[in-house]
């Protein structure tokens, strides 16, 4: 136990840090290879497998969603060794064995040697970031980079050194490219280190290098994002439904936001893009025949243009095609259709998507305004034509419903209208208007708002002072919620056929043809998705901000705790899951009590701990306005792991004779004092 009466001073790590790394690294190879708590496997999470993969096959980097730097980690192991995971797996296993190695020197420099091994056996030992480092998830290599980074800072403070700094650059500016969360990190460390005494004008200039070198780091993912979207995109569009996410976990909803009423506007009525400033794309894959040699002509009209205009492609060897269509004012209705032809053993191919072609097009809009009625051309029945049949029928409200919601075709717009109107919408299947099936039981108002009741007690209302705006519907239930997402062309219903699918990433496809649809390459549709849902997010905040304020107080002490669940919607179900979860979620509040004890016991020895709090502070304070997982928190984990060491070794020096030195020096203590520090 020499250890633990080790000055601060001690540069040499006793055998018992490298002991922990071997530990770290023996658990860690377990994990690959024997047995995982994770449900994931070796391909693991966020499609960083598939991407990773092509990037070693020369295929480009394809979305925006996430940053790229796990996937180039990755992808050199693929192109070197195949279709291995366990070969990355194994060596981010490595990399995280260093943890305990990187977590005692920064520990020591900062409050002293004693507390850095305890620190780094309780880390080899406790560590989740181990567990992750058997799947591909980035967080595994995130924490080495965040650890890493706040050591190298640390060693300059105490021993200045420009080389270091820049090292420390490098390294903070790749963490933010493995976990997007962490882009204001490397700000948010630079604004503590210069007010951190002693102040001197050389602190500046450090910071001022590394921040530079960040920037620098971070620059090549910036500008190919810009020339991928033409957008300005630092992080990655992902942040948007994180956030929307976020908005749901409130009030009653706070555990559990799948079931918040609210969440039912994830997706539009009407197929749409708010992607209006650039040239509208539509694409597909044609499956039949030569690819090489299948032509594709696209026919497209708008509700204000109504002449038909061709343009012809060449799918590529690989099937898929483009149209860039010139750019169309805001609030365009596009109609359109594509005729594939090839040729096939001989035979002539030929397919039209949509099936109908020019006498029931598939149906576009172009709109920055995300939640109104965005049929001009009266195309399409849906749920706003809905709540117009509900206020004209309960309150005579202009204007008047059009012909069209005439479905009985009695002269008049009457219940049994929106009786069919409700019906049509909630069948999938091919339905006839005569034999439309019952969904609605009831339509009752009073002088605020009319309420329309469904067969499965589901109820869509829809208030007087309507202001035109879907987010002013409330749907409860299931056949209600499902109307707010779902559009039926007025052609489909005299011809019986299905209604277009309008989720995201989906697309229409008939015979050769397939993925058909406008805006929906990636660099249309994910940033078109980060619009809508930091729409949707504000709107929801607006209503109620203080239950989201709320919410958000919790999301930042749940962040750190794994909740689990057994409720399907809720949370990955697996063989043994309820075990795991319980496992997971007792020792996170245990490790959160003994962090929070640790830092207590710190400031009662009067320790300098404010370095090793800020990822615990930085964490909780960028993501809790988001949708929370306790994997967020990895980065943190070995900082708290340095304070439930502080904690350990006060309970050590009280309990065992001779253990405590007969001279405190906490703080990195002489380090610190004598050290130079910039």
């Amino acid at each position: 136990m020499r250890w633990l009466t080790a000055d601060a001073a001690h540069h040499r790590p006793p055998a018992a840090v490298y002991a922990a790394c071997l530990l770290s690294l023996a658990i860690g190879l377990s994990f690959v290879f024997v047995w995982s708590p994770l449900p994931f496997g070796w391909q693991g999470i966020d499609s960083y497998y598939e991407i990773a993969k092509g990037l070693a096959a020369g295929k480009p980097f394809p979305v925006v969603h996430i940053p790229w730097g796990y996937a180039y980690f990755l992808a050199p192991w693929y192109w070197l060794f195949g279709d291995r995971p366990w070969i990355p797996l194994v060596v981010q296993t490595l990399v995280n064995a260093s943890i305990p190695l990187m977590l005692y020197h920064l520990v020591r420099i900062e409050i002293g040697a004693r507390y850095g091994v305890m620190a780094a056996i309780i880390t080899a030992i406790g560590s989740f970031n181990t567990a992750y480092a058997s799947t591909q998830s980035s967080d595994s290599i995130c924490t080495v980079l965040v650890v890493a980074t706040m050591l190298c800072l640390s060693s300059a403070r105490v021993h200045p050194r420009w080389r270091v700094i820049v090292l420390a650059g490098l390294l903070g500016g790749l963490s933010f490219q493995f976990r997007p969360n962490l882009i204001l990190f490397p700000a948010f460390v630079a604004v503590v280190y210069v007010l951190r005494p002693p102040h001197r004008r050389l602190k500046v200039a450090h910071m001022a290098l590394f921040l530079g070198v960040c920037g620098l780091v971070a620059m090549p993912w910036v500008v190919r994002n810009y020339r991928f979207t033409g957008l300005f995109i630092p992080a990655s569009t992902h942040g948007g439904v994180q956030l929307w996410f976020g908005s749901l976990q409130s009030g009653p909803y706070q555990s559990n936001w799948l079931y918040n009423p609210r969440a039912a506007f994830e997706f539009p009525p009407l197929d749409y893009s708010s992607m209006v400033e650039f040239p509208v794309i539509v694409s597909g894959l044609a499956v039949c025949g030569d690819p090489g040699a299948t032509r594709v002509e696209l026919a497209y009209w708008t509700h204000a243009d109504p002449s038909v205009q061709r343009m012809h492609a060449t799918a590529s060897d690989d099937g898929r095609f483009e149209f860039a269509l010139p750019s169309v004012p805001d609030g365009t209705e596009l109609s359109y259709y594509l005729v594939a032809t090839s040729t096939k053993d001989g035979r002539n191919i030929r397919s039209v998507a949509p099936a109908a072609g020019a006498d029931d097009p598939g149906i576009f809009v172009l709109s920055s305004d995300h939640f109104a009625d965005m049929d001009a051309a009266d195309l399409v029945i849906d749920v706003f034509d809905l709540a117009r049949l509900m206020r004209w029928l309960s309150w005579g409200v202009d204007p008047a419903p059009g012909l069209e919601l005439d479905l009985d075709r009695n002269g008049s717009a009457t219940e049994a209208d929106l009786r069919l109107s409700a019906a049509v919408l909630a069948t999938i299947e091919p339905v006839a208007l005569a034999g439309a099936p019952v969904v609605v039981t009831a339509l009752q108002h009073d002088a605020d708002a009319a309420t329309l009741t469904f067969t499965d007690g589901s109820t869509l209302t829809v208030p007087r002072a309507f202001s035109g705006r879907i987010l002013d519907l409330d749907a409860r239930g299931a056949i209600a919620q499902s109307l707010l997402s779902r559009s039926r062309s007025f052609a489909s219903l005299e011809r019986r056929v299905a209604p277009l699918p309008t989720a995201p990433g989906r697309g229409v496809s008939n015979g050769c043809l397939e993925e058909v649809g406008v805006n929906r390459v990636i660099r249309r549709r994910q940033p078109h998705e980060m619009r809508r849902f930091i729409a949707l997010a504000l709107d929801n905040i607006s209503r109620d901000p203080w239950a989201y304020a709320r919410g958000t107080l919790a999301r930042a002490a749940r962040v750190f705790i794994i909740q689990g669940s057994d409720d399907r919607r809720t949370a990955l179900q697996f063989s043994g899951s309820g075990v795991v979860y319980l496992a997971g979620r007792l020792i996170t509040v245990l490790y959160a009590v003994l962090c929070l004890a640790g830092v207590v016991v710190s400031l009662w020895r009067r320790l300098p701990i404010v370095w090793l709090l800020l990822p615990i502070v930085y964490v909780p304070s960028t993501i809790a306005f988001m949708l929370v997982n306790a994997r967020y928190a990895m980065t943190a984990q070995p900082f708290m792991f340095a304070f439930i060491g502080v904690l350990a070794i006060a309970i050590i020096d009280r309990l065992v004779p001779g253990a405590a030195p007969t001279r405190q020096s906490p703080a990195a203590g002489s380090e610190w004092r004598a050290g130079g520090s910039a």
